[in-house]
Protein backbone atom coordinates (compact mmCIF):
# COMPACT_ATOMS: atom_id res chain seq x y z
CA UNK A 1 0.00 0.00 0.00
CA UNK A 2 1.40 3.24 -1.00
CA UNK A 3 1.11 6.53 1.32
CA UNK A 4 0.58 8.95 -1.87
CA UNK A 5 0.72 8.98 -5.45
CA UNK A 6 1.85 11.15 -7.70
CA UNK A 7 -1.32 12.52 -8.20
CA UNK A 8 -1.16 14.04 -4.61
CA UNK A 9 1.83 15.29 -5.42
CA UNK A 10 0.23 17.35 -8.24
CA UNK A 11 -2.74 18.02 -5.77
CA UNK A 12 -0.62 18.99 -3.14
CA UNK A 13 2.00 21.12 -5.31
CA UNK A 14 0.56 21.75 -8.91
CA UNK A 15 1.50 19.90 -11.67
CA UNK A 16 3.92 22.42 -12.97
CA UNK A 17 5.78 22.58 -9.74
CA UNK A 18 6.12 18.40 -9.91
CA UNK A 19 7.24 18.87 -13.88
CA UNK A 20 9.73 21.77 -13.08
CA UNK A 21 11.67 19.17 -10.22
CA UNK A 22 10.98 16.00 -12.44
CA UNK A 23 12.61 18.23 -15.50
CA UNK A 24 16.05 17.55 -14.56
CA UNK A 25 17.70 18.73 -17.80
CA UNK A 26 15.39 21.84 -18.66
CA UNK A 27 13.92 19.99 -21.61
CA UNK A 28 10.33 20.02 -20.37
CA UNK A 29 10.62 16.28 -20.30
CA UNK A 30 8.67 14.31 -17.74
CA UNK A 31 10.77 11.42 -15.60
CA UNK A 32 8.14 9.62 -14.26
CA UNK A 33 10.68 7.22 -13.12
CA UNK A 34 12.31 9.65 -10.88
CA UNK A 35 9.08 10.70 -9.13
CA UNK A 36 8.38 6.77 -8.40
CA UNK A 37 11.56 6.57 -6.57
CA UNK A 38 11.37 9.64 -5.10
CA UNK A 39 7.92 8.76 -3.68
CA UNK A 40 8.96 5.15 -2.78
CA UNK A 41 12.13 6.84 -0.67
CA UNK A 42 9.99 9.01 1.05
CA UNK A 43 7.79 6.41 1.71
CA UNK A 44 10.90 4.12 3.20
CA UNK A 45 11.71 7.30 4.85
CA UNK A 46 8.18 8.03 6.20
CA UNK A 47 7.65 4.43 7.37
CA UNK A 48 11.30 4.27 9.21
CA UNK A 49 11.24 7.08 11.29
CA UNK A 50 7.51 6.83 12.93
CA UNK A 51 7.71 2.75 12.96
CA UNK A 52 7.80 2.91 16.52
CA UNK A 53 4.57 4.47 17.06
CA UNK A 54 2.30 2.06 14.24
CA UNK A 55 1.35 -1.41 14.74
CA UNK A 56 0.53 -3.35 11.79
CA UNK A 57 0.48 -1.93 8.66
CA UNK A 58 -0.82 2.03 7.69
CA UNK A 59 -4.39 2.12 6.94
CA UNK A 60 -5.93 2.47 3.08
CA UNK A 61 -6.38 4.98 2.44
CA UNK A 62 -3.46 6.68 4.37
CA UNK A 63 -4.24 9.19 7.32
CA UNK A 64 -3.98 12.90 6.16
CA UNK A 65 -1.03 14.42 8.30
CA UNK A 66 0.90 11.13 6.57
CA UNK A 67 0.04 12.16 3.16
CA UNK A 68 1.23 15.88 4.47
CA UNK A 69 4.68 14.69 5.81
CA UNK A 70 5.27 11.56 3.11
CA UNK A 71 4.58 14.36 0.20
CA UNK A 72 7.19 17.43 1.84
CA UNK A 73 9.90 14.52 1.87
CA UNK A 74 9.07 13.54 -1.65
CA UNK A 75 8.99 16.75 -2.78
CA UNK A 76 12.60 17.21 -1.43
CA UNK A 77 13.79 14.00 -3.05
CA UNK A 78 12.72 15.25 -6.02
CA UNK A 79 14.56 18.65 -5.52
CA UNK A 80 17.53 15.82 -4.88
CA UNK A 81 17.98 17.23 -1.41
CA UNK A 82 20.17 20.18 -3.05
CA UNK A 83 18.31 23.29 -1.18
CA UNK A 84 19.44 25.72 0.73
CA UNK A 85 18.53 25.98 4.60
CA UNK A 86 16.17 28.88 4.05
CA UNK A 87 14.42 27.34 0.65
CA UNK A 88 10.63 26.69 1.20
CA UNK A 89 10.97 22.76 -0.11
CA UNK A 90 13.86 22.19 2.85
CA UNK A 91 11.94 24.71 5.24
CA UNK A 92 8.61 22.02 5.01
CA UNK A 93 10.84 19.10 5.09
CA UNK A 94 12.41 19.71 8.62
CA UNK A 95 8.89 20.00 9.46
CA UNK A 96 8.02 16.78 7.93
CA UNK A 97 10.92 14.99 9.83
CA UNK A 98 9.71 17.24 13.26
CA UNK A 99 5.97 15.72 12.52
CA UNK A 100 7.29 12.66 12.29
CA UNK A 101 9.65 12.27 15.56
CA UNK A 102 6.40 13.81 17.33
CA UNK A 103 4.77 10.87 15.36
CA UNK A 104 7.09 8.08 17.16
CA UNK A 105 7.65 10.14 20.20
CA UNK A 106 3.55 9.68 20.44
CA UNK A 107 3.32 13.10 20.95
CA UNK A 108 1.47 13.66 17.81
CA UNK A 109 -1.14 10.74 16.58
CA UNK A 110 -2.09 9.14 13.31
CA UNK A 111 -6.02 9.54 12.63
CA UNK A 112 -7.70 7.45 10.19
CA UNK A 113 -10.30 8.85 8.03
CA UNK A 114 -13.04 8.05 10.21
CA UNK A 115 -11.15 10.05 12.99
CA UNK A 116 -10.36 7.11 15.26
CA UNK A 117 -6.75 6.76 16.17
CA UNK A 118 -4.43 4.68 13.72
CA UNK A 119 -3.29 1.70 16.73
CA UNK A 120 0.08 2.29 18.27
CA UNK A 121 1.79 -0.79 20.89
CA UNK A 122 1.31 0.19 24.35
CA UNK A 123 5.05 0.21 25.95
CA UNK A 124 4.76 -3.00 28.29
CA UNK A 125 7.70 -4.59 29.89
CA UNK A 126 7.55 -8.23 31.01
CA UNK A 127 9.63 -10.04 33.05
CA UNK A 128 10.20 -13.34 35.13
CA UNK A 129 9.41 -13.67 38.80
CA UNK A 130 12.47 -13.01 40.62
CA UNK A 131 15.24 -15.66 40.23
CA UNK A 132 18.00 -14.65 42.64
CA UNK A 133 15.73 -14.81 45.74
CA UNK A 134 17.06 -14.96 49.65
CA UNK A 135 15.65 -18.41 49.44
CA UNK A 136 17.59 -19.72 46.44
CA UNK A 137 21.06 -17.82 47.36
CA UNK A 138 20.96 -19.59 50.99
CA UNK A 139 23.35 -22.65 49.69
CA UNK A 140 25.81 -20.35 48.15
CA UNK A 141 26.41 -17.86 51.70
CA UNK A 142 29.19 -18.50 53.32
CA UNK A 143 28.64 -20.57 56.34
CA UNK A 144 28.87 -18.43 59.95
CA UNK A 145 31.51 -19.04 62.00
CA UNK A 146 31.60 -19.25 65.90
Amino acid sequence: MSIITRADLEQRFGADEVLRLVDRNGYGLDDTAAVTAAIEDAEAEVIARIGPAVSGSIPDPAPALLKQVASAVARYNLARRDVDRDHPIYIAYRDAVETMAQIASGDVELVDASGEAVASPALAAYAPSHVFTDDALEDMLPEERT
